[in-house]
């Protein structure tokens, strides 16, 4: 059996994680932390095994874990992650990644010397069509890759002035399945606002699929105060010959579906891959193409996946098979580095122009 701890008991852990951690044939969630003791009694309630601990410093010194995931607010990633790999645990980080491309950086480097698994939890990347994509690209099927471009648009943007219930009626959902006022508007906790929080998914999505180098950042956004943003527009050279162009904004409607698409123009063709709706339209000059959407039962949305593929990969090690997969998932955590280095530079180019 895979032990998992947790590291934040916020209203994501216990939508996402929690429920793919409790689905999982071969893993139960044995520790929990959170200096909130009402979060944390909710959370552990529904796992009889799990411990409770008001620090991850607590959890990490007397549980022994082979998963951690780290569910806490942005500014609190870097740490928490950093203590999990010092302990010999493979982690999962919630999205952000880091803060700063540094700690990213650092974390691979940690996870990669002591053969651990660390992944980020980027949902958007475990469909079918984000899988044909990476396998597009990589083989050369639209040719060498000329320019990206993104729209990503998201109902966000009532988080980041504290909104919460205006945010719930956008998105229609509950308030069981709600954000504290604080997480998003803080920009102390969460690192700045709509770049953090969901320009972070496309940029990843972007550098996940080409597996490029960010080579030249510009970059400019709109404030609703000060350190918290709520639309991004970002100008990248990538390594080769391409350039990309993202618009990120959290102000879309129910009225007018959010649109969340980037586009792959080659040399020999164009894919064009639908995150919202997860699917993936591809062209060639002498008619071949396809088209690859969610088969029966499959979520466009897989946000139990990440911790779900992280606990199989440790389970292989543990059953004596190669950390191959485990590995790869690190590999994808550099890739994930990467776009950490875009939103910082993001902030830094704003910030530079107060």
């Amino acid at each position: 059996m895979i032990r998992v701890g947790l590291v934040g008991c916020g209203w994501w852990a216990a939508h996402a994680h929690v429920p793919a951690i409790d689905a999982h044939p071969d893993a139960a969630l044995v520790a929990a932390s959170d200096p909130d003791r009402e979060r944390l009694a909710t959370v552990t309630a529904g796992s009889p095994q799990a411990r409770g601990f008001a620090t991850v410093e607590e959890m990490l010194a007397v549980s022994d874990l082979d998963v951690m995931v780290v569910a806490s607010p942005a500014a609190f990633h870097a740490g928490a992650a950093r203590a999990g790999l010092l302990s010999d645990v493979s982690v999962l980080v919630e999205k952000p990644f880091t803060l700063r491309a540094s700690d990213a950086h650092e974390l691979v480097r940690l996870a990669t010397s002591r053969r651990l698994g660390l992944s980020v939890s980027l949902p958007y990347q475990y469909t079918a069509a984000a899988r044909t994509l990476r396998t597009l690209l990589a083989e050369g099927t639209i040719g060498d890759l000329v320019g990206v471009h993104a729209v990503f648009e998201s109902y966000a943007a009532p988080l980041y002035t504290g909104d919460v219930d205006e945010y719930l009626r956008r998105v229609n959902r509950p308030h069981a399945l709600a954000p504290l006022p604080g997480t998003y508007a803080d920009a102390a906790v969460a690192g700045g606002g709509h770049g953090q929080s969901q320009t972070s998914h496309v940029v990843s999505a972007i550098l996940d699929a080409t597996g490029a180098m960010p080579e030249r950042i510009a970059a400019e956004s709109v404030f609703v105060s000060p350190g918290m943003d709520t639309a991004n527009a970002i100008s990248l050279r990538l390594s080769g010959t391409a350039v990309a162009t993202v618009f990120s904004s959290g102000g879309a409607l129910p009225g007018l579906p959010a649109q969340q698409t980037v586009t792959y123009l080659g040399t020999a063709g164009s894919a064009r891959h639908d995150l919202a709706g997860a699917t993936l339209d591809w062209a060639t000059p002498d008619g071949a193409g396809g088209h690859v959407e969610p088969g029966a039962g499959e979520s466009d949305y897989p946000n139990g996946a990440p911790v779900s593929t992280l606990i199989d990969a440790v389970a292989r090690v543990r059953a004596g098979h190669s950390d191959e997969q485990l590995m790869q998932l690190t590999a994808g955590a550099e890739r994930a580095a990467r776009a950490v280095e875009v939103i910082e530079r993001l902030y830094r180019e704003d910030a530079g122009r107060d």
